[in-house]
């Protein structure tokens, strides 16, 4: 497989103003070299997408854009080298490998910023008069959005820019933010998408990108708003009030729709609220709907409380392959493997782990087996199915993503359950992040990579680039009331 996307980073770098290399020391131009250098050897030592699938064709276009980067790097300061190291990741096109951006201000960061955020004079009486004169015509970032009780507008940055836009707090229930600072600028993408500044609550700036997805959710990941107003009817309810993280259940009619926009652990108690909350009325639906558009991942186990509402017994045909998961042997990830499998009492009281870590120790540089024949059978309980809802269905876009796919696939197991919308993200090749640090200036940067890779055969049957593809095509962007075009498939089915 060849990177589509190559051509365009290296024009973005070859677009690239030259003023930078003539203005900057010797000294900061090799910082940002080394930041670029040290991103790289920390993925070759602990990433098994590059041991796996770098190599001849792709192992050319690696060095052009390395070489490119770094010519770049060598004019650019190590404080503004933040987009260069983002372009060396994104060659590599996994949603689980990315820079991290600290959120504690390092001292470098603290004197360039230290003005904090600026304001703009903006009342919600003001920007609601301007959404309800422009309703027709307004880019679909514009609006009241929710950030966990955080009220924020977000309008032209000017009165003649539709390109550029401004977030600002319109209300808080904290005293760390006033109404009228700035929490986010915004620069919409050519591909689509948003560019953004983003001043976060500890008053760091991050450079993030921001999608939105079901016309409702701006995610940055992380972060994710919930849009308030102007919101279609269709869409009218989709979205929790106070968290967009949260899930939400709707009923229509002898239809559950419920919508899961994370997967992130601490929300699954608000899920199982729900389900416990309206078991009576899932088991007694005629159709069941899940909406995972979105879905920013997390942790698989999180729907656990769902899947009985979802599998059959017996299952489909799995569309894949079973995995045969391996580990990267490097420093980092055995003490990844340490820290994230040890038993109750510690490592050395697991006596898979200690053989795991053995073999480890025993191979640096190479994949080896998650576990033995020695290892006990999955501790995976037997889920019993719930024969409730007749007909179900799951809604996907190319924003679901990590754990969320893994419900996907237990979907596409089910005899009662049918797929729709458009190929998932396809992030479960390489899974479980973990972050190290290599930014020379403090511990202001980081790498964030996959530790568990699903199978040696890889890049062969996988989903990277590619993503998961539903029973039934559908075209978001092109349906009106989604939820309302799925109920009406639902009801024509068997």
């Amino acid at each position: 497989m060849t990177y589509s996307f190559l051509p365009s980073i290296l024009a973005v770098l070859a677009a690239s103003s030259s003023s930078a290399m003539e203005q900057t020391s010797p000294a900061a131009a090799a910082t940002c070299r080394q930041d670029v250098d040290s991103l790289q050897r920390r993925i070759e030592m602990n990433y098994a997408g590059y041991v796996l699938e770098v190599d001849g064709r792709k192992r050319r276009q690696l060095d052009d854009t390395l070489t490119a980067i770094r010519a770049k790097a060598d004019g650019t300061s190590a404080a503004d080298c933040l987009p260069l190291l983002n372009l060396l990741v994104a060659w590599y096109r996994d949603p689980h490998l990315f820079v991290f951006q600290e959120d504690i201000p390092d001292t470098t960061e603290a004197g360039r910023r230290r003005a904090t955020v600026m304001r703009r004079d903006l009342s919600e009486a003001a920007a609601r008069a301007y959404f309800a004169q422009n309703r027709a015509h307004l880019d679909p970032v514009e609006g009241i959005w929710n950030d966990a009780g955080i009220r924020i507008a977000i309008v032209p940055a000017g009165r003649d820019s539709r390109d550029n836009f401004d977030a600002v707090v319109i209300s808080s229930d904290t005293a760390g933010w006033q109404p009228g600072e700035i929490r986010a600028q915004l620069t919409r993408r050519t591909g689509g998408g948003y560019d953004a500044a983003f001043w976060t609550r500890s008053r760091n700036v991050k450079s993030l990108v921001g999608k939105i997805y079901r016309r409702v959710l701006l995610r940055f990941d992380p972060g994710m708003w919930g849009k308030e107003y102007p919101v279609a009817r269709t869409d009218s309810g989709s979205v929790n009030p106070v968290d967009a993280h949260r899930a939400v259940l709707q009923m229509r009619g002898s239809t559950v729709v419920l919508s899961i926009p994370s997967h992130d652990p601490p929300y699954r108690f608000t899920l199982d609220t729900l389900l416990k909350a309206n078991d009576a009325a899932l088991r007694s639906a005629n159709r069941l709907i899940v909406d995972l558009r979105g879905n920013e991942g997390g942790s698989s186990w999180v729907t656990n409380g769902l899947l009985p509402f979802i599998i059959s017994d017996p299952p489909r045909r799995s569309p894949y392959e079973d995995d045969d998961p391996v580990m990267l042997s490097s420093p980092n990830q055995i003490a990844y493997a340490k820290r994230s499998f040890a038993g109750p009492q510690g490592p050395d009281s697991s006596p898979s782990l200690l053989r795991l870590l053995a073999r480890m120790n025993a191979n640096p540089g190479k994949l080896v087996p998650l576990s033995d024949s020695l290892d006990p059978p999955s501790a995976t309980p037997h889920i019993t199915p719930t024969y409730g809802p007749k007909k179900i269905a799951v809604m996907v876009d190319h924003g679901t993503v990590s754990a969320s796919e893994v419900l996907v696939l237990r979907a596409l197991l089910s005899t009662r359950a049918v797929v729709i919308g458009e190929p998932t993200e396809g992030a479960l090749d390489y899974q479980s992040t973990n972050i190290v640090w290599f930014s020379t200036l403090e511990r202001r940067w980081g790498l964030g990579y996959p530790t568990v890779t699903r199978s040696t055969k890889l890049p062969l049957n996988g989903m990277r680039g590619v993503g998961i593809k539903p029973d039934v095509r559908a075209d978001w962007s092109r349906i009106a009331d989604p939820v309302g075009y799925v109920e009406n498939l639902l009801a024509k089915r068997p």
